[in-house]
């Protein structure tokens, strides 16, 4: 049996007034570090600048062993004032039990964000490795390109078992999304490259301006009509992912592992080159 990592936990003593910017709360800044130091990270709440400890108790569970390895990082507490948690983190785990507010996992480099809530706005934002799991739902922009930007997550892997807000994975260029509920309109607005998953229902204008990638649609859609239909196939592509999801925790009823796909091609206003498949309910 492997040996447990340090943990260090977290626990929300004070809920503040304004959104704090919280990047530095992330595994590799807690690694190695004592209760006094970890206290001692910095937060910004409006202009001001305050500390981790005036708002989280801190609790080690210390393992020598593995005291070079990142630590696994967890919080507890309604989170949702807090913005940019895991920011850029690039190994680790780092468990939220409750919800957590902007930009969580932005430009994430590696490890594991595991949040047991929901999360605002902008999750996943230009991610570029990792795997980010949100139990409940999320805000608009999923893995999206912040603005100015054009070219959003460009790898890693994001599943949310509840509902996502509009422009879902806009101008990602690779990666995973794979939403389990419904989510706002333009999923995959300006895909470079990638994969977003839809299992309920998506909003309008799927797939608009994509260049390439893939938008995969398990319920009936309407699209633009700058997408036109290709042919309907079953796709080994298809089994492999089902495997790949289910493995990763996101997890589909047996009957979708076989599924009939209508497969279209667009945006041809961008070159048709990238596709969203439909799943062909008969």
């Amino acid at each position: 049996m492997q040996t447990p990592l340090t943990l260090v936990t977290l626990l929300l003593k004070k809920v503040p007034s304004f959104p704090v910017e919280a990047e530095s709360i992330n595994p590799e800044n807690v690694t190695g570090k004592d209760v006094e130091e970890i206290k001692s990270l910095p937060l910004w709440c409006g202009n001001a600048q305050e500390v981790v400890g005036d708002y989280f108790d801190v609790e080690i569970e210390l393992d020598h062993e593995n005291s070079e390895q990142p630590a696994q990082l967890v919080l507890k507490g309604d989170l949702s004032r807090f913005k940019r948690l895991g920011q850029a983190m690039g190994a680790g785990e780092m468990i939220v039990w409750g919800s957590v507010g902007f930009h969580a996992g932005a430009l994430m480099r590696g490890g594991t964000l595991e949040i047991k809530g929901n999360a605002g706005d902008w999750l996943g934002a230009h991610m570029e490795d990792g795997l980010i799991k949100v139990e409940g739902s999320a805000g608009d922009f999923v893995g999206a390109a912040y603005r100015g930007k054009n070219k959003g997550m460009t790898g890693g892997t994001i599943l949310i078992t509840g509902n996502a807000g509009q422009m879902l994975g806009a101008r990602m260029r690779r990666g995973l999304i794979a939403i389990g509920g419904d989510c706002g309109d333009m999923p995959g607005f300006g895909m470079l490259a990638g994969t977003v998953l839809v299992r309920g229902r998506a909003g309008i204008r799927a797939g608009a301006k994509m260049v390439r990638g893939t938008v995969i649609l398990l319920q009936p859609q309407v699209l633009l009509p700058t997408f036109y239909y290709n042919c309907t196939c079953r796709l080994t592509t298809w089994s492999l992912m089902y495997k790949h999801l289910n493995q990763a925790g996101f997890f589909l009823p047996a009957p979708y592992q076989d599924l009939l796909f209508r497969r279209y091609s667009g945006d041809a206003n961008e070159g048709g080159r990238g596709e969203i498949l439909i799943c062909h309910c008969s």
